[in-house]
């Protein structure tokens, strides 16, 4: 891995980079191409770590009403 001058804005790159980090300017191709059943498999995992802490949030706010509740009844 060699490091590269961004012909944009100068800063050094990696060669490996496909855009700037720094201004965004594009290098080349990604490697990868979306097509009709990438775009499910991305949805599907995308999805799953979007719900994935609404069910955690939902979780602790069972215990913390169950803790308020027990707290309330044993005083």
């Amino acid at each position: 891995m060699s490091l590269i001058d961004c012909p944009e804005c100068a800063s050094r790159v990696s060669d490996k980079a496909y855009a700037c980090p720094h201004c965004g300017n594009p290098f080349r191709e990604p490697s990868f191409r979306l097509t009709e059943k990438n775009v499910g498999q991305i949805a599907g995992v995308t999805g799953v770590w979007l719900t994935a802490p609404w069910i955690a949030r939902m979780v602790f706010g069972v215990v913390a009403v169950i803790a308020v509740a027990a707290v309330l009844i044993l005083r």
